[in-house]
């Protein structure tokens, strides 16, 4: 983990990965019958400031760099993947609500800065405009962490219209169905949520494309950008996880024939190889991203496309780094009680997710042969003979 950022740019007292075991891993049978986060976990997240850890300082948050909240996610996965997906959903939320009014992050932020948000970015909601805000009505999937939630933020259309609005609401006012029964990432409890004809006022709509900011500042003027980085880093720390398992294991296990040790040494060897080159390949991306934001460039699609492919290939990475160990373990791997049993389900259900599936290498292809097409065509302009 320590080689996703420079250290000196983390502030305050980071927990380290052993650290945070303390306060998650006694819970994680009970987080699996609850298919959510039971409260000890939640007030460990909190203690630590994952919560508040990308809220505007103006509000009572830190603010932190995004790398310092990047490499703070990544630890939490490599305790718990469902954990460290809470804490992304939860702190990535707060990278759009400073496109609301002033009033309305006084409003949300009244009671502190630890304010727990939980939703879903797909538009399956529908949108009424009514004097002084809309009716909405919708049914949303994979709302993780909704359970639990002081706030959702769900997306929605109007009509036909092709504008993505999303609407920012108190947990009480839609319904959380019990849906969440997956093979992996269970305490997450991404369940679906509904609202039938929930009065939000304008003050608490705002648009996903570009618009005027509350606060300005680095981490909310191109939220995509940061938010895509956030898969990766949960997937490698799930995958650092499973290699620290598989070494647990072997060392607690009996001597093994030559042939067997070999096995190990080299499957062990190559997932720790892919693994760094994950790393390094996360690690580029997101001094890209974040240096873009600081310097205040203009949203760069062609950014954001590379972003997503990165984010495939870690995907696909991590992914065959887990099933290696969870295969090396043998039979010792299929028993609850062993965490590669969880890695693997992590991984696999993370990895579904439709921001980092394979089809998304279609647009870097496409970008490929169209970047060489218009350079053969501005070097035959330059360089024309006649």
């Amino acid at each position: 983990m320590d080689n996703l950022i420079d250290q000196a740019t983390i502030t305050g007292n980071l927990p380290t990965v052993n650290e945070l075991r303390k306060g998650i891993e006694p819970h994680l049978h009970r987080m699996e019958e609850l298919r959510r986060l039971p409260d000890q976990i939640v007030d460990r997240l909190k203690e630590i400031g994952v919560f508040r850890m990308l809220v505007p300082q103006r509000f009572g948050g830190q603010e932190l760099d995004f790398p310092a909240a990047l490499e703070i996610i990544s630890r939490i996965a490599a305790v718990d993947g469902s954990a460290g997906w809470v804490a992304s959903i939860a702190s990535g939320g707060c990278l759009l609500l400073p496109r609301l009014p002033a009033t309305s992050l006084e409003h949300v932020y009244r009671h502190g800065p630890d304010q727990i948000i939980a939703g879903s970015a797909q538009a399956q909601g529908k949108g009424i405009r009514v004097p002084g805000g809309w009716r909405v009505s919708g049914r949303w999937p994979l709302a993780s962490g909704c359970v639990g939630a002081d706030w959702i933020l769900v997306a929605f259309k109007e009509g036909g219209e092709e504008d993505v609005k999303a609407m920012l609401a108190p947990a009480r006012e839609v319904a959380v169905e019990d849906t969440w029964r997956a093979m992996g990432r269970r305490g997450s409890g991404s369940h679906h949520i509904s609202a039938d004809d929930v009065f939000v006022a304008d003050e608490f709509v705002l648009s996903l494309g570009p618009g005027k900011l509350t606060v300005d500042g680095p981490l909310y003027r191109f939220p995509p950008s940061l938010i895509a980085l956030m898969h990766s880093a949960i997937q490698i720390g799930i995958a650092q996880a499973a290699l620290l398992d598989i070494v647990d294991l072997q060392s607690q296990r009996p001597p093994v024939a030559a042939g067997r040790l070999e096995l190990t040494h080299f499957t062990l060897g190559a997932c720790d190889a892919r693994l760094k080159a994950a790393k390094a390949t996360l690690e580029r991306q997101t001094r890209s991203n974040w240096s873009a934001v600081v310097e205040g460039l203009a949203p760069d699609p062609e950014r954001l496309a590379s972003t997503i492919q990165m984010g495939t290939h870690v995907a696909s990475e991590t992914l065959e780094i887990v099933r290696r160990c969870f295969e090396l373990a043998g039979s010792a791997s299929v028993y609850e009680t062993c965490p590669l049993e969880r890695r693997l389900g992590d991984i696999q259900v993370a990895t579904q997710h439709g921001f980092i599936q394979c089809a998304n290498f279609l647009v870097g292809g496409k970008a490929l042969l169209e970047n060489a097409a218009n350079n053969r065509m501005r070097d035959s302009v330059l360089f024309d003979p006649r």
